[in-house]
Order: structure tokens, then C-alpha cells, then sequence
């Protein structure tokens, strides 16, 4: 570990002791995390200071190749996020977009609403019938949904599928595994967390409803080729080779879009349109699901072009000044979501820092899409798994293309 690495560590530690929940995942010297916790916290005003010192250090770092190159800019738009997070705990007030825009290095920006009203038009033409479209949709996720006592296991197949596939396109670190366990408490759906010596754990929230193409995703997603693999395929090349920075994973910063971006690829990548429909197909006579496969392909599509009216929502509550009530409205009738997870997203949304992460999906899959239809798919996501990447470098690869 050199001293810049050593540095960037033990500044993430500090600020995160300040925004809570900073710090994804630490796999590196247990020692340093322990001295962090032991010491008083440091004013934000001085990790600022020390975020701009190591802001000058690293602009001085070696670029001789295209390895040197990344690390710098990984490490310099990452510093950006810190900084701007040490501004915010030092009471700084910082725009809802501005501050998504240091954190994330990317242009935050609403949807056009056309979208949407495509989205709804393919889902009002595969799930034909009398009634809102809201109860069409409900009627038609209630016969998707999986019982809660077979998604842990239906989900471990599909990863160990999933993982044959990615081994056979492309690779993985030899003893790396994954667990599959239940989330309690939780407003997500599921979250991997990487725990070191190439091991991570999927936690999955069986209190929210899971559908057939909800657990193929999840599959995809956050074991392989998704968070998991992004995980160990990192440790393996970049921390074992002395990136050591790469150990501490931040949710509040540039890497955050690129994790997002490739894991909503993930199942593409390794599993096409029709692959994917006879894998749904299987698992539902698995378990007795009485559902349209072809409607519910074509529902899958639309919810993922609805997924930036989240963002849409984000705006109009931190940015108009729109009345909750109307936003929590927007979110269930042009979002579509209903019960739980619509009740979660807007408690997400509407949190003062947290309410941004969402962009991080939505940009990441526009900005990751455009780059592997420049690199390729199999060897552009082969490339994300393993290099420290960001969104200003994938932009400039694709202004250079």
C-alpha cells in the first residue's frame, strides 16, 4: 500500500464517520479501520483540507500507462465526492443538483414524460382487459410473484446458472462464492456486500414481493456478472496488485455509477431476450405459476423505462418545492409502483443525502449502455469488471470513438 492509498482510506473512513452509511464495504488492514473508530472525529473542515492536499498529490502521480492513467482519474473523481461530502458535514448548503453532480460525476436531468406514456402503452397493450391499468398490473405481478419460501432457493439456482454462464464468456478468480440469506428491516429488495478473501453475501428483503423477472435480475444483478463478480474480480487484479484504494468501497462517489451501470447490464450481458423467457418459462412450472411469459417479458421492459421517473420524482420534491403528497401520487400513477415498494422508494427519495443515489442507476445504465455498444458487450463488461473506471473516463473512450 503506498502512501496515496494509505491517505485516501483513512480520509474515506474519517468523512464517513460523518455521513453514516458512506462506507459500502472495507476489505483492506483491519488496523486502519480500528484506528479510525478509536480516534475522536475529525472536524469536516479539515478532511476538506486534506481532500484538496490529496487532490495536488494525486495530479502529480505517474501516467505513463493506460493502468497509472485510470488509478489518477479513479482517485481524483472520487476525491471530488469527498470533498464535497466534507463541505456538506461542514454545513455547507449545496443544491439538491449540484451536490448529485460532485458526488457522482454525472449530469442529473429529467426524463421526458413521453417515455413513460410509451412505457404505459406497452404494458396497457400486453395486459388487455377492463379496469385501471394499475389493477391490470397488480393483477398480473400477483400471478408473477414468487412465494416467499422459494425465492432463497430459486435465486441460488439461478446464480449458480448465472455463474456458468460468465465463467464460459468470461472470468472469475478461483475460489469465490456467494451466500444467499434473508433481509429483515429493510427498505431495499436485496444488497451484496463484499466480505473479503473473494467471498460476498446477497441478502434479499422477502417482504417485498419478488417476480419471475424480478429474481432473474436479482440473480444477474448482484452475484453474476453483477456486484459480486465486479467484487472479486477487483480484489483479485486491482487490490492483490497494490490499488489498494479499490478495498474501500463508497456509495456516496463516481464508482457508485459505474457498479449500478454494469449490474443493470448484467443479465443482458450474459442472457438474451429469449434465453431469458425460457428461463422465466422454467421457473414458473417449477413452481406452479400460472403466468403469461410473454406478458410478463414485455412488462419487464417497461418497468425498466419507468425507473428514471424515480428520478423525475426526486426533482420535483427536492428541486420544484412539489407537495409530497403530489410526488408520492406521481410515483403510483406514472411510476406505476404500488403497496410496499412504492412506499419504500418514496422514503428513499425523500431522504436529504440519500435521495440522489437513485441517479446512480439511471445515468450509470445510459452511460454503461453507450460504452459497451463502443466496446462491445462481452469485452466492454469485461473490461468494467476489472479496471478502475469512471463516468468522466467512459465519457472521453466514447468522445475518442
Amino acid at each position: 500500500m503506498d502512501d496515496v492509498a494509505l491517505r485516501y482510506l483513512l480520509l474515506a473512513m474519517r468523512i464517513g464517520r460523518h455521513h453514516p452509511g458512506l462506507v459500502d464495504s472495507y476489505t483492506g488492514p483491519p488496523e486502519i479501520a480500528e484506528a479510525v473508530a478509536g480516534e475522536d472525529p475529525i472536524p469536516p473542515a479539515e478532511l476538506h483540507g486534506e481532500a484538496l492536499r490529496l487532490a495536488d498529490t494525486v495530479a502529480d502521480l505517474a501516467t505513463a500507462t493506460p493502468l497509472e492513467r485510470r488509478r489518477a482519474a479513479w482517485l481524483s473523481d472520487q476525491l471530488v465526492a469527498l470533498s464535497a461530502l466534507a463541505r456538506l458535514a461542514d454545513g455547507e448548503e449545496i443544491g439538491f443538483v449540484d451536490l448529485a453532480e460532485e458526488l457522482f460525476d454525472i449530469q442529473v436531468r429529467p426524463e421526458p414524460e413521453e417515455t413513460f406514456a410509451a412505457a404505459r402503452s406497452m404494458i396497457e397493450a400486453a395486459l388487455p382487459g377492463s379496469g385501471s391499468l394499475q389493477a391490470r398490473l397488480q393483477q398480473h405481478e400477483r400471478s408473477a410473484t414468487l412465494p416467499p419460501e422459494a425465492v432463497l432457493a430459486t435465486l441460488r439456482a439461478l446464480a449458480d446458472a448465472m455463474r456458468d454462464r460468465v465463467l464460459a464468456q468470461m472470468w472469475l478468480p478461483s475460489g469465490e462464492s456467494v451466500a444467499i440469506e434473508a433481509l429483515e428491516g429493510q427498505q431495499w429488495v436485496a444488497e451484496m456486500q463484499y466480505l473479503g478473501n473473494r467471498h460476498s453475501r446477497v441478502r434479499v428483503n422477502l417482504d417485498l414481493p419478488v417476480s419471475l423477472s424480478r429474481v432473474v435480475e436479482l440473480a444477474a444483478h448482484e452475484c453474476y456478472p453483477g456486484h459480486h463478480a465486479e467484487a472479486v474480480v477487483k480484489d483479485a487484479l486491482l487490490v492483490a496488485t497494490g490499488h489498494a484504494e479499490v478495498s474501500l468501497v463508497l456509495d456516496l462517489a463516481p464508482e457508485a455509477v459505474i457498479h449500478e451501470g454494469l449490474a443493470t447490464y448484467a443479465r443482458e450481458v450474459v442472457m438474451s431476450d429469449a434465453e431469458l423467457a425460457a428461463e422465466l418459462g422454467g421457473v414458473a412450472r417449477r413452481l406452479g405459476l400460472s403466468v403469461d411469459i410473454g406478458a410478463e417479458m414485455i412488462v419487464q421492459r417497461a418497468q425498466r423505462l419507468l425507473v428514471p421517473a424515480i428520478g423525475n420524482a426526486a426533482l420535483q420534491l427536492h428541486v420544484d418545492g412539489r407537495a409530497p403528497e403530489a410526488v408520492h401520487r406521481y410515483l403510483g400513477e406514472v411510476g406505476l409502483l404500488a403497496d410496499a415498494q412504492l412506499e419504500a422508494t418514496f422514503s428513499l427519495i425523500s431522504d436529504p443525502i440519500w435521495g440522489r443515489y437513485f441517479f446512480t442507476y439511471i445515468e450509470g445504465r445510459l452511460l454503461v449502455g453507450e460504452w459497451l455498444e463502443a466496446h462491445g458487450q462481452t469485452h466492454g463488461f469485461g473490461r468494467l469488471l476489472a479496471e478502475q473506471q469512471t463516468p468522466g473516463a467512459l465519457r472521453s473512450e466514447l468522445r475518442t470513438a
